[in-house]
């Protein structure tokens, strides 16, 4: 097999870029349309269902995720080596997290009464509102290590 842009990562990220994210990413997004969550399930102060705007941005977020991780994996598996294509690509998931963050707290800030203030409220917070609020730190951590070289040289 002719070397590719993933044969650049050391073994760790590369595990985690091939098969780690993009499984986690189609477990939460099934999971996210075969279930009712709090947060999808909303309401506003008066106990009226929150409107479309609202509840748009994690469904689109889904999407674009998912959209996301295939691009990705076709950049790490179709592309001859590259290491600045490989820094580059890890750049933008890390804005992809910080993006999801933007889209969740948006989200928890129409739903809560207290605006962009309850958004500190996470005693209100439900278990996959935690979930998808967490989970990011260790995607983040895991990017921001790879490209620091704490697993090790990109590109040998």
């Amino acid at each position: 097999m002719a070397p590719n842009t993933a044969s650049l990562l050391p073994i760790i990220p590369r595990i985690f870029f091939l098969y780690i994210e993009p499984v986690l990413i189609t477990v939460g997004m099934l999971k996210q349309y075969a279930t009712t969550h709090a947060l999808t399930t909303a309401t506003s102060t008066d106990g009226s269902p929150l409107p479309v705007p609202a509840l748009a941005v994690p469904s689109l977020s889904l999407g674009y995720l998912f959209n996301m991780m295939l691009y990705g994996l076709i950049i790490l598996l179709a592309t001859p080596p590259s290491k600045r294509l490989l820094q580059l690509h890890i750049g933008i998931l890390m804005l992809a997290d910080l993006t999801h963050w933007a889209g969740l707290f948006s989200t928890v800030a129409r739903a809560h009464p207290l605006g962009w203030h309850g958004v500190l409220d996470t005693a209100a917070w439900s278990e996959d509102t935690w979930g998808l609020a967490v989970f990011p730190l260790y995607t983040l951590a895991v990017k921001g290590l790879t490209l620091a070289g704490a697993f090790g040289r990109i590109g040998g």
